[in-house]
């Protein structure tokens, strides 16, 4: 195969590469946006804590972005300097993600202490809230519907003296068969902190292995477009120049410029007649034609007529 047919090849494979990145990249970007947004319904019950891989998350996905249109400019104008530049940035970002999701899983396991203490601080505040019981806006409220939980361990954390006369809030209550719900929130929203956590790092370990799948038509591609080497005789190999299409003008076309501009010089010369001998001169000094060789003369020798 030769060398223009491989570059093409390997041209289009890069190509498809770049949209596959893009794709990891927009993934990142979804779910890490979607994982924010439900973060951030119960993130004052935790003291707005253990955002950070969500929003890291978000990152990776506009860095693999950016490194996409990168990628695709450098591809399309065959620039081996910007291609290279690509890669390296490339094996950056594989290599971050691989270390991102086991920093996600070891955050995973250090949130249950420090989570448990937000969420004890949080319902001491709605306890001692007057009206918060009742408010169906409240954001303890709206926790315990929507995650099907009452209390911090269980139902007996409301009843205190001043509960006893209060009751339990609507949203312990099952709406369906008006049951009470018998599990506490703290570990049903530190579950869902963890399983969000969790699908970070999973999110960031898939997108690092299938990024780095056609790394190796990039490495090619780079190598392809590398400037050919002459041997010199002493040995020594010197990087040759390939000169760009608009470099390399025709020989036909250069003789036929360069006549073209002489006949139009001659008519404008017969035009003018003797009258501009100054013209003449100035353009035969700047257009000089080699000297033509003249044939040697040969003396005519007439022999004489004997009569």
């Amino acid at each position: 195969m030769r060398l223009s047919a491989r570059i093409k090849c390997f041209k289009y494979l890069v190509y498809a590469y770049i949209v596959l990145i893009s794709i990891c990249g927009g993934a990142q970007l979804v779910i890490g946006a979607f994982l924010l947004w439900t973060h951030r319904q119960y993130s004052a019950i935790v003291n707005d804590q253990f955002w950070e891989p969500f929003v890291v998350i978000i990152v990776l996905g506009l860095v693999a972005q950016l490194l996409c249109y990168l990628g695709w400019t450098s591809t399309s104008k065959k620039h081996r300097c910007y291609l290279g530049t690509f890669c390296a940035f490339l094996v950056i970002l594989i290599v971050c993600q691989f270390l991102i999701s086991g920093w996600a899983v070891a955050t995973k396991h250090h949130i249950l202490t420090p989570a448990e203490l937000a969420i004890e601080t949080s319902f001491g505040q709605f306890i001692a809230t007057p009206g918060a019981i009742t408010d169906p806006t409240h954001i303890w409220n709206r926790l315990q519907r929507d995650l099907q939980c009452c209390g911090i361990n269980n139902v007996h954390d409301f009843k205190k003296e001043r509960q006893k006369q209060l009751g339990l809030p609507w949203s312990c209550y099952n709406p369906v068969d008006s049951k009470i719900y018998d599990v506490g929130c703290a570990h049903v929203l530190v579950k869902s902190i963890e399983m969000d956590i969790i699908k970070v790092a999973i999110v960031a370990i898939s997108s690092a292995l299938i990024q780095s799948l056609g790394i190796f038509c990039v490495i090619q591609l780079v190598m392809l477009l590398k400037r050919p080497k002459l041997t010199l005789p002493n040995g020594h190999n010197q990087s040759l120049r390939i000169k760009r299409p608009r470099e390399q003008i025709p020989l036909a076309s250069t003789i036929a410029s360069t006549s073209s501009g002489l006949t139009a010089h001659t008519m404008t010369v017969s035009s003018l007649g003797p009258s501009a001998p100054m013209a003449h001169s100035s353009a035969s000094s700047t257009l000089q034609k080699p000297p033509i060789a003249q044939k040697p003369i040969v003396p005519k020798i007439e022999h004489p007529i004997i009569k």
